[in-house]
């Protein structure tokens, strides 16, 4: 979601209750918005308690998800730029052919995968690259116990690369249930109805009801655009996927 249609989303919610306020003041008497308000105003109070409690739960999952995302996109580049740093170490050019399959694993994702990650898709080139990486790492050869050592922490590293990618490839398509968006925008319309109903005065109906859903609609526009870390506004960027790249293009002297 876009910053733009977040902001036409709240611009809506704000004209429509705007809308209802005045129908509901043409039409409905202020003895009976006053008798909605007596009435109305516990059960607004419960329902307000419990639309608070769900939507604090999804906020902090949604949350905890974005940043496990991001969490995921910096294990991976950081076990990635070590295995090459370990790899570029190694005697005799020995460990270029890992720097190599490394570099074009990082040349695929911010290319191919990353552009792809905003339609919730991943690159199946990329996944095949990395795995050539884990497999040339593999069948290093070693010479000594120093070298079984550092075969062992490259391929430990890749290793923690790929289990990081599984996480960030996993994050593309958890978003959050329909039926969870369901109750939400179910329970917001029957407040923001409950806070039209039950005005008195024109000008302050409007200036409420519209503070309240706007609010609301604000609330759930930033859940939203956080519910898919790869795509939108706020989607994660792959700065830390070309900063590495560069890196690596300079240990390969490119």
């Amino acid at each position: 979601m876009t910053y733009v249609l977040g902001l036409l989303i709240v611009i809506v919610c704000a004209s429509a209750v705007t809308a209802a306020s005045l129908f509901v003041d043409r039409r409905v008497s202020i003895e009976v918005r006053r008798r909605h308000h007596e009435v109305g105003n516990a059960v607004f109070q419960l329902i307000g308690v419990m639309f608070s409690v769900i939507l604090a739960f999804v906020f902090s999952e949604v949350w905890s998800e974005y940043n496990t995302a991001k969490q995921a996109i910096d294990s991976e580049c950081g076990a990635l730029h070590g295995a090459a740093m370990i790899a570029n170490a190694l005697p005799n050019g020995a460990g270029r052919p890992i720097d190599q399959a490394i570099f074009a694993y990082t040349q695929k994702v911010v290319r191919a995968e990353w552009p792809l990650m905003a339609e919730q898709r991943r690159s199946l080139g990329a996944t095949d690259d990395l795995r050539a990486a884990l497999e040339t790492a593999t069948r290093l050869r070693v010479r000594d116990a120093g070298d079984l050592a550092n075969r062992s922490e490259i391929v430990s590293l890749l290793a923690q690369a790929h289990a990081a990618r599984e996480m960030r490839v996993f994050q593309l398509k958890l978003g959050m249930p329909q039926a969870m968006w369901a109750v939400l925008i179910t329970i917001a319309l029957i407040l923001i109805a409950f806070v039209v109903l039950s005005g008195t005065e024109l000008p302050a109906t409007i200036l409420f009801g519209s503070t309240f859903a706007v609010t609301i609609a604000m609330v759930l526009v930033l859940v939203r655009m956080l519910d898919y870390p790869f795509e939108g506004a706020l989607a994660l960027g792959d700065a830390d996927f070309v900063k590495l790249n560069s890196e690596l293009a300079a240990l390969l002297g490119r």
